[in-house]
């Protein structure tokens, strides 16, 4: 299997519109910096494969309806991506992409909104960008890990637990609270 490494950026390329999960939704729209994600390898056939997504890297939290407050990993470190976990589905909005990437604790790589229109709220998950974003995004990572042959969850799974995928967060400044 091949190594395939996601690189965080930490400065932010744009803004994008969420909610406070999980019981924030009558505080209104909140906005929250898009970062830039790198995802790098090895193809098939030995040449290297750099691809970027934008994705949700910090997100607006509200336990009790009343008070939010922004969410999400700020400081530089790099993790061994930990498992595949087919059973994931997004719970903050509708989508279809299932599945996320178990990077540490609850902290995921999952289905981001597909655009501005479409509110997805996070608690600090890598959420990623854009129609279909997630499944091109794994799609290429099933492209650069080289599993062996089976059926895509299998694939992904056993990526998951190969220790071969990494994730690095680039130093980031906390954001403040923003409201759209």
């Amino acid at each position: 299997m091949r190594k395939v490494d996601i690189q965080i950026g930490g400065t932010p390329i744009g803004e994008f519109p969420t909610w406070a999960y999980p019981a924030g939704d009558s505080l209104g729209v909140f906005l929250v910096p898009v970062y830039s994600c790198a995802v790098t390898g090895q193809n098939d056939a030995g040449n290297d494969v750099l691809e970027r997504f934008n994705v949700l890297r910090f997100g607006v939290k509200s336990e009790d309806g009343r008070v939010a407050k922004v969410v999400g990993l700020a400081d530089y470190q790099k993790h061994v991506i930990k498992a595949w976990v087919s059973s994931y589905t997004v719970h903050s909005a509708r989508s279809d992409e299932n599945g996320a990437w178990q990077v540490k604790d609850n902290f995921l790589i999952h289905d981001g909104p597909d655009h501005t229109g479409e509110l997805f709220a996070t608690v600090g998950c890598i959420e990623i960008i854009g129609t279909k974003g997630f499944s091109k995004f794994n799609d290429l990572i099933l492209k650069l890990a080289g599993p062996s042959p089976g059926d895509r969850n299998q694939q992904l799974s056993e990526i998951g637990r190969s220790g071969n995928m990494y994730i690095t967060y680039a130093q980031a400044k906390h954001p403040p609270l923003k409201k759209r």
